[in-house]
């Protein structure tokens, strides 16, 4: 009888489909772990930035009386220390003078001149006008240093979050859902745009707060690319810094503002007010001493005696707080 030959049955290994899975789950593994490594660094580093700031001024509160807020949104200065600040649920414009004492209230919920639909950003330029981003109006409202009516317009804005000015009479919005930058004259009068959606140089995801600086250069708040990027008055790219404790636009509605030469950021995600010089160097993170923090900060501001205005816009308060030293500014 003829023997059967014997099957040689080799064992096999892992098919090349699973090679690939194991390998991509070891990298996304290993790419897990370096990040976490990298954020207890930056913490710790951050850590080491943090600075308690002494609030000297805390007003406001959640309601519809005397200088109580809906929800407090964006704070501005004028040249004699007033602060104004749109309450963004209640559909209003505020003023107070430097004591936190209500003196002028104007606008209701609409959509005719004067009205507003969550109001946001302000700027008052050197004649005591008004600019504000009426956001779901999408358009800009101008107003008198009385709170009368001037004009307004809208030029294809998809919610405006902030606008800003400067010694040229040129007025800068933040188109935040159109992700650009529309300049115009102070009468409202197209100059220019810049921008898009895109994460490249120039380019923007989400922007919100605006400023400008002693020299005229505009730095916008590109909130959902984590960064603060900085434009000659023309929209010439000039730089860009990342600002590592930011967490986007889901946590974050980050504004800005100058003082003594330096820019601060609120950061709402950590409760707190950062501080750089004008490279983009993170110089402190400021937090409300004996406090919890500057709870949901929003809008900033500052005025000429070395104070910075936070919004609080969870508890629906303004906090006021003096600007602390600093090595120099870099120019």
């Amino acid at each position: 009888m003829a023997k059967k030959k014997k099957k040689n049955l080799k064992r096999r290994g892992p098919g090349k489909g699973t090679k690939v899975v194991v390998v991509l789950l070891s990298l996304g593994f290993l790419i897990i772990v370096l990040y976490k490594v990298f954020d207890l660094i930056n913490n710790a580093i951050n850590a080491s930035k943090s600075v308690e700031v002494a609030v000297d001024m805390e007003m406001g509160g959640t309601g519809d009386g005397k200088g109580q807020f809906r929800e407090p949104w964006g704070v501005a200065t004028d040249s004699e220390n007033n602060f104004y600040v749109t309450d963004f649920g209640g559909h209003q414009v505020k003023k107070f003078n430097s004591a936190g004492e209500q003196v002028m209230v104007f606008g209701k919920s609409g959509k005719d001149d004067g009205d507003f639909n969550q109001p946001s950003g302000l700027f008052v330029d050197a004649k005591g006008n008004i600019f504000v981003c009426d956001t779901f109006n999408h358009r800009i409202e101008k107003f008198d240093s009385k709170g009368k009516f001037l004009k307004t317009w809208n030029h294809s804005f998809f919610g405006p979050r902030s606008v800003s000015g400067d010694d040229k009479n040129r007025i800068y919005v933040a188109d935040t859902g159109n992700h650009k930058v529309q300049v115009f004259d102070t009468d409202g009068n197209f100059v220019m745009e810049w921008g898009g959606f895109g994460t490249g140089d120039g380019k923007f995801r989400e922007p919100v707060g605006s400023a400008v600086d002693q020299a005229g250069f505009v730095y916008i708040a590109d909130s959902d690319n984590l960064r603060i990027q900085k434009f000659e008055a023309n929209g010439k790219f000039v730089s860009s810094f990342k600002v590592s404790p930011w967490r986007g636009k889901n946590e974050e509605s980050p504004y800005l503002a100058f003082s003594q030469g330096f820019l601060f950021a609120s950061n709402a995600s950590s409760k707190t007010v950062l501080k750089f010089d004008l490279t983009g160097k993170l110089l402190a993170i400021c937090k409300k001493k004996d406090k919890d923090g500057f709870f949901t900060a929003t809008g900033l501001a500052a005025d000429h005696s070395n104070h910075l205005y936070v919004v609080e816009r969870g508890p629906g308060k303004v906090a006021r707080f003096t600007v602390p030293n600093a090595p120099a500014p870099n120019k």
